[in-house]
């Protein structure tokens, strides 16, 4: 079967928003994040593991102030991962928008609470380029994989990273 990818960072946008501002130092900032498809193309949300690095897709947040980085995931402490669901997957039209963290939400954006004031800048990178199709299954309870992995195939292999979301905190 062909792969239907691009292979195309521009397939696909990643963009971040957050409602009015300026925010309170020492409270979360209620980001959120919207995927908005350039060509038709298939994608998944975040799953466990994402976030850390520790399986396909990587959603990487971070979180700078004064050129540094403020916030960033963690280090995975266990790779032990859910299993990858034909259900995970949603196609999207030209032009059509999909909040990747409706099922789960990136914990460095839920729970980093800028401490002083400033301007601080949170990017998201989505990254989908893994070298096997087999990096994106879970690695407990994973059924069905020969279904799951053609889905995978057709996911495009890509690196977007958002543009910087600057948000003042007082």
């Amino acid at each position: 079967m062909p792969r239907t990818d691009t292979h195309r960072a521009d397939a696909l946008r990643v963009e971040l928003t957050a409602p009015g501002g300026p925010y309170p130092a020492g409270k979360p900032v209620p980001v959120s994040v919207s995927l908005v498809a350039v060509a038709e193309l298939l994608v998944t949300g975040v799953l466990d593991g994402s976030e850390d690095g520790s399986r396909y897709p990587r959603y990487l947040p971070s979180v700078s102030f004064e050129g540094r980085v403020a916030a960033a995931p963690p280090v995975p402490e266990d790779p032990l991962t859910g299993p990858l669901l034909a259900s995970d997957f949603v196609r999207l039209a030209p032009g059509e928008a999909f909040d990747p963290c409706a099922a789960r939400t990136l914990a460095t954006f839920e729970t980093f609470a800028p401490d002083r004031p400033g301007s601080y800048a949170y990017t998201l990178t989505l990254d989908t380029e893994s070298e096997a199709p087999e990096q994106w299954l879970g690695r407990l309870g994973q059924t069905g994989a020969a279904e799951v992995l053609a889905l995978v195939r057709r996911v495009p292999r890509l690196r977007v990273t958002s543009p910087s979301l600057i948000v003042e905190v007082h």
